[in-house]
């Protein structure tokens, strides 16, 4: 298996409970010697996900992306 380090990222959920954190900070995952990034967002198969489960910045995009359409016509 190969694997891109540039467009392989890391995110962490938080769990709903508070009391169930166990960590704020989490340990640097190396692929191929290289630092992987922790982000809060990113882009999979065409959708944006998020680490806090919302997904209004992907709707905003397909309302965005909706009235381009429209206004093309």
């Amino acid at each position: 298996m190969q694997c891109n380090v540039n467009k392989t990222v890391c995110m962490s959920y938080a769990p709903k409970k508070r009391s169930k954190i166990v960590s704020h900070s989490f340990p640097d995952f190396t692929l191929d010697g290289m630092k992987l990034k922790f982000v809060s967002s990113f882009r999979y198969l065409g959708h944006i996900v998020q680490n806090n489960e919302c997904d209004d910045d992907d709707i905003v995009r397909e309302i965005r992306n909706l009235f381009e359409f429209i206004l093309i016509f």
